[in-house]
């Protein structure tokens, strides 16, 4: 006989829904404290993804993870990627319009070494943080990171330059050989073709930089062949390497007040220039040079006595002047100017017109202008202004194209120079074609006479030869017995000498008849021929 089972409903709940509801719960709550504590997404846009990966690469703010990165897109136009990044909720606060990424990576450059510590771990997305600004989820990253750290004590200031050198950010500020600041950003003008540049200059040294500060470039090694003689100009080891620039305040100039953030300045080529920058009048005159301006560069000085009272601004350029260079007489315009303050006067207008009134009265009389030699190694000019003792111009100034005209005169080595193409010139008009064939014509008729000595030596030679010596030697032996009587005669007083004695007294009588006549043709030579007309006529006598 079987049983039948009996079926009881269950009203209880079992214990095993425990533990799923439990990690419903758990879930739920971690869900909740995830939503609860998780910050915005924000968007990147960045040129390239290159050592991004989602979910792994991070974002930090002084090396602390502050989020992560969700996704990557293309842009719509194809030019970068969209970063879409997870912020941490308790660093919402920092997403403003002041806030900026980069990212970090190796670099290597001549001007910095960075990011070598994400060669093992990665690339990974910076975050300068800024809490000031208005609120923004939206950001384009920088393409290299700031040189500036948000937040570091010190100065930006804002130069500017239209010359060939240029910079890039990275490159140093240098103090009397100290780094002391750093480029941060150039952008170039196009319609005003000046590059602009924001620099940041670090505490303490920012205090240095004042209302009369100038800057100044001092990039690699500068070599300059000036009138003065060879220049060497260089900065530090980092400026070496890649360009860099320096600044002071120049020699004899107040220091002056501290600027305010992002003061306007501009960078000179060399601190020559930066110092005449102070300068702010100057009075312009041109000379007009009769001779070579080799050597003569824009920038070189005019001195006047030894001292630079200023410098050449142009050559050739302006003003005009009628005719072309390759005319003989075709002077060439030379424009200098003279700083009012290196004349110990004021840089105003006072200063100015007394430079001017002065300049005026010396043209007058004596001044005028020489282009000198500074150094013999570079063959340098400079302009020397100086008093001349016996000036050949009129009293008058000339005026050409509304600057005052100083004469100029030739230096010692171009007179010398001169002179010396005179005598050259003089030589080359002596007729030394017609000389060289006198000399050789006078040269053959040597030769002839030679040939002819030569000859009659010869023939002496063979005379003597055919004269009989011994019988030669016989006569000159007889010739001398002779004499040798002749002389013993008369020194014993023989018959020779009493006919000598005699003879010699009969030539002295008729000397002594001869003197009347003598005198008488002396007086009148053709009394031989003619008669004395004055005398009377002899007649003859009649016989008886």
């Amino acid at each position: 006989m079987t049983e039948e089972a009996k079926v009881t409903s269950t009203k209880s709940i079992s214990r095993i829904w425990i533990i799923p509801i439990l990690v419903v719960v758990v879930g739920g709550w971690m869900v909740y404290q995830q939503w609860k504590n998780q910050g915005p997404l924000i968007t990147i846009e960045l040129q390239s993804a290159t050592g991004i990966e989602v979910n792994k690469t991070p974002i930090k703010v002084r090396d602390l993870d502050v989020g992560q990165v969700k996704k990557i897109t293309l842009k719509p136009n194809l030019d970068g990627v969209l970063v879409t990044a997870r912020i941490d909720a308790n660093a919402s606060h920092l997403l403003t319009d002041k806030s900026e990424f980069w990212v970090v990576a190796p670099r290597i450059s001549f001007s910095e070494v960075s990011g070598l510590n994400t060669l093992l771990s990665g690339s990974y997305i910076a975050m300068a943080a800024n809490d000031s600004g208005k609120e923004q989820l939206n950001f384009i990253a920088l393409e290299r990171p700031p040189v500036t750290p948000a937040g570091t004590p010190g100065l930006h200031v804002i130069l500017q330059s239209d010359d060939e050198f240029a910079y890039k950010p990275g490159d140093p500020i240098i103090y009397k050989g100290f780094k002391v600041g750093e480029f941060e950003d150039a952008v170039f003008n196009i319609e005003e073709r000046v590059v602009y540049y924001d620099a940041f200059i670090e505490a303490p040294y920012h205090k240095l930089v004042t209302e009369n500060t100038r800057f100044w470039d001092v990039s690699g090694v500068k070599l300059k062949l000036e009138s003065s003689g060879v220049k060497m100009e260089t900065g530090s080891l980092e400026t070496l390497l890649a360009n860099g620039i320096t600044f002071g305040v120049p020699e004899g100039v107040q220091i002056g007040e501290q600027v305010v953030e992002n003061a306007f300045f501009t960078i000179y080529g060399d601190i020559a220039t930066a110092s005449n920058a102070r300068y702010k009048l100057t009075a312009e005159y041109v000379l007009l040079v009769d001779e070579s301006v080799r050597g003569l560069t824009v920038g070189a000085p005019v001195e006047y006595r030894g001292i630079e009272i200023g410098n050449v601004t142009a050559i050739n350029s302006f003003p005009a002047v009628e005719g072309n260079i390759l005319e003989r007489d075709y002077p060439i315009p030379v424009i200098i100017n003279i700083y009012p303050g290196k004349v110990r006067q004021p840089d105003t207008e006072e200063g100015l017109n007394a430079i001017k009134q002065t300049i005026r009265n010396w043209l007058r009389k004596d001044l005028r202008a020489t282009l000198r030699m500074g150094n013999v190694l570079t063959g340098g000019l400079f302009v020397d202004l100086q008093h001349v003792s016996k000036p050949d111009d009129s009293d008058e100034i000339a005026v050409l194209n509304g600057y005052e005209v100083i004469p100029t005169v030739s230096n010692e080595f171009t007179q010398i120079t001169q002179k010396a193409d005179a005598i050259l010139d003089k030589i080359n008009q002596l007729p030394l074609g017609d000389m060289v064939s006198n000399v050789l014509l006078a040269v053959e008729d040597m030769k002839l006479a030679a040939q002819s000595v030569e000859t009659a030596s010869d023939d002496f030679d063979l005379l003597i030869e055919n004269v009989d010596t011994e019988l030669l030697n016989t006569n000159l032996n007889q010739v001398l017995i002779s004499l040798d009587s002749l002389l013993k005669n008369y020194s014993e007083g023989g018959l020779s000498q009493s006919e000598i004695k005699e003879t010699v007294d009969t030539m002295q009588d008729t000397m002594r008849n001869l003197q009347p006549l003598l005198l008488k043709l002396n007086q009148s030579p053709n009394s031989l021929i003619f008669t004395d007309s004055n005398s009377s006529g002899i007649e003859p006598k009649a016989k008886n």
